[in-house]
């Protein structure tokens, strides 16, 4: 097949379009591609308050916890130390109640065996009654009671069961920190955030009776 002059120069200029498509085009694709994939992955409606997973709230216990007494499902008493605010408003004040529960406990026993207690903190409640899902697993156990398993060996059974290891006690105002697990909508626009978490405002279930 022979090339003529005026096909040499129509097979050129293809060529530079398309080499000139390749650079221009390729970022715009790029950026669509990450536009799409960040729609598909938010699932909050635009526009919509939100609280973002990640968010870090200290929470404080508000009365001792023992392994001596502490049962596998019994709630933990928790509250919120700082208001969370979002956009200057608060949407959840502080000493808000936190929803934590007993996942494991083993009170201390004989031969020195230390007391076993695992906390798991769940979720909190803003102001119009959406509930924001937390993450955070405390463990704590606790100290054996100076080397008396290495003791037992050598006295009775009657002996050994009377040297008790230590409870783990979780003491009241003890602090740390909950995470948010996932991006939480707050069931509400930006623009009317303000009014729908008026603290004045009574929220939740609504009967109405005529």
């Amino acid at each position: 097949m022979k090339f003529t002059t005026k096909k040499f120069i129509a097979v050129a200029l293809c060529s530079a379009v398309i080499a000139c498509q390749g650079i221009y085009a390729a970022p715009v694709f790029a950026g669509n591609a990450e536009m799409i994939q960040e729609m598909q992955t938010s699932s909050i409606p635009a526009g919509n308050a939100y609280i973002p997973k990640g968010t870090a709230l200290a929470v404080e216990l508000t009365k001792e916890l023992s392994s001596k007494k502490a049962k596998v499902g019994d709630a933990v008493p928790l509250k919120l130390v700082e208001n969370l605010i979002v956009n200057d408003i608060v949407v959840i004040p502080a000493g808000t109640e936190v929803k934590g529960v007993v996942t494991e406990s083993r009170k201390a026993g004989g031969f020195g065996r230390g007391g076993k207690l695992e906390i798991s903190i769940v979720s909190v409640k803003t102001l119009n009654g959406v509930e924001i899902p937390l993450e955070y697993t405390k463990k704590q156990h606790g100290a054996g009671d100076g080397g008396a398993v290495a003791v037992a060996a050598a006295v009775t059974l009657v002996g050994g069961i009377f040297m008790k290891g230590k409870n783990v006690v979780l003491n009241e105002g003890l602090q740390f920190d909950a995470e948010v697990t996932n991006d939480t909508d707050l069931k509400v626009s930006l623009e009317n955030l303000k009014e729908e978490m008026d603290a004045s405002k009574p929220h939740g279930v609504s009967i109405s009776i005529k």
